[in-house]
């Protein structure tokens, strides 16, 4: 349990940033035929995507946790189904990464044990006599 307050920003974004997302992600992806169809000139387009580049990243957590239920329901029909279609394989595949993206798949634990032997070296007090100091 997490008693600390929620310390994450949300920030204010403008009209047309909120457009170049929605635009963003019904588009596939194209970042620049997004920024002109949200009204930015070409110059911009790196310039936007540096801008935005936590909300793009959040948008997109958020459609593969959307697309997660799709995924177990294919690999489950995909299972289920006693004649294998042509592409099953694939679309097993695909499924099994996206549930791998947002956490789903099987976990894999891996044991490290490890015997580290040290030996302890005692060097003896420091004079300051001794100090050498150099100039630069």
């Amino acid at each position: 349990m997490n008693l600390l307050p929620n310390q994450k920003k949300t920030r204010e974004l403008t009209d047309q940033q909120q457009q170049f997302l929605s635009i963003l992600f019904e588009n596939g992806g194209n970042v620049t035929a997004a920024a002109l169809d949200a009204g930015y000139s070409r110059g911009s387009v790196a310039w936007l995507k540096n801008t935005l580049a936590e909300e793009i990243v959040e948008r997109t957590k958020s459609l593969l946790a959307t697309n997660a239920l799709r995924a177990a329901t294919r690999l489950v029909n995909t299972i289920d189904n006693p004649l294998p279609e042509r592409g099953d394989e694939l679309r097993f595949r695909a499924a099994e990464s996206l549930l791998n993206r947002v956490g789903l798949a099987k976990q894999e634990t891996i044991n490290h044990n490890v015997q580290a032997i040290h030996g302890v070296v005692l060097l003896p007090p420091k004079n300051d006599d001794d100090e050498v100091v150099i100039d630069g």
